[in-house]
């Protein structure tokens, strides 16, 4: 008796410390509808549909997690752009990172 309850308290305490370490680890991958939607507003298109991302680059972490994200963004005729954005991860693995600072520049 006493040790299957040493058991599962120790059992819980693993599942508690593995879900803090989990929660403190946001989630930073770019979600590519989003990042297509607000380029497409940024350059003034009508649809997502007309941009393609490509060259996707992530730049450092800073202390709180967020990082300056740049990439080439072409329209469907054929212009091109340099973009950045800034994103911040989600609290939580589940929540959804937001971005700020979109720009947007042309390439030659």
């Amino acid at each position: 008796m006493k040790k299957a309850l040493h058991s599962a308290v120790r059992a819980a305490i693993g599942m508690s410390v593995a879900s803090l370490v989990l929660s403190a680890c946001g989630t930073t991958q770019m979600n590519m509808v989003d990042v297509q939607t607000s380029t497409a507003k940024t350059l003034g298109l009508a649809s997502s549909d007309e941009i393609t991302v490509a060259n996707v680059q992530y730049g450092k972490k800073d202390g709180l997690g967020g990082q300056k994200v740049s990439y080439d963004a072409t329209t469907g005729k054929g212009r091109r752009f340099s973009c950045t954005v800034f994103m911040i991860p989600g609290l939580t693995p589940i929540d959804q990172p937001t971005y700020n600072n979109w720009e947007c520049h042309p390439r030659r």
